[in-house]
């Protein structure tokens, strides 16, 4: 019996665990015919578990596995704060792009509200973060210290030790980076649960692999899948 193309999609999909960017017109093409729970679970192993293993998880536990505690933890935290603005657009569904108007055609201009909204509004961040006031201090003091200046600021210190340190501590100013990855994988188990069966997560996640998908097409390896 001839296979349909949304049948020869999902066999595609199904064969290879390291499809995005190439392969993307494929997966939507499955996800179209068949946007059951299991069709999402493909397409979250192909786009979005390869992508965070191979560009963030991997090369923090390479970076970890020395653990000399000697200022590894602000490389880390600051890919881990990378990380979480990812995340945040991909739940919306939002493309950054300089000068861009909040929200309009799905863009952002500036990361400031959509890193905050996202740590207040979403667990387990929200359990560390209850108000805004206290995502603005991670967001100034310690997020954009360590990208815009390559280190904290206000006396902020960055531990290790999942044991020794709660995720953030705002009397004595110590962040736990090992606490905030941990967060970020529970967020992910989180996030992939509801991506199953919600229809505007769904959409978001397709806006943000096109955007993705777009950009990826102008780079060398590209033919190759790289």
């Amino acid at each position: 019996m001839k296979m349909t193309e949304a049948e020869r999609a999902s066999d595609d999909h199904v064969s290879s665990p390291d499809k995005f960017p190439k392969a993307w017109p494929t997966i939507k093409v499955a996800l179209a015919a068949d946007a059951s729970p299991e069709q999402w679970d493909l397409a979250i192993q192909n786009c979005l578990d390869t992508r965070f293993r191979l560009r963030y998880f991997d090369p923090i536990e390479g970076i970890d596995r020395s653990r000399k505690l000697k200022g590894e933890g602000f490389l880390i935290l600051t890919i881990q704060c990378s990380v979480v603005e990812f995340l945040a657009s991909l739940r919306r569904g939002w493309n950054y792009r300089q000068g861009a108007e909040w929200g309009v055609d799905y863009e952002y201009g500036g990361s400031k509200r959509l890193f905050v909204e996202f740590l207040c509004q979403n667990p387990p961040f929200s359990d560390w973060f209850p108000a805004e006031a206290s995502a603005r201090v991670f967001y100034g003091d310690i997020r954009c210290g360590l990208v815009h200046e390559a280190q904290t600021k206000d006396g902020w210190i960055v531990k290790a030790g999942r044991s020794r340190y709660a995720l953030i501590d705002f009397e004595t100013k110590v962040v736990n980076r090992d606490a905030f990855g941990d967060a970020i994988k529970a967020y992910l188990i989180d996030y992939r649960h509801a991506l199953r069966g919600d229809y505007g997560l769904q959409e978001a996640f397709k806006r943000k692999f096109d955007n993705l998908y777009s950009h990826a097409a102008l780079a060398p390896g590209f033919a190759n899948g790289s």
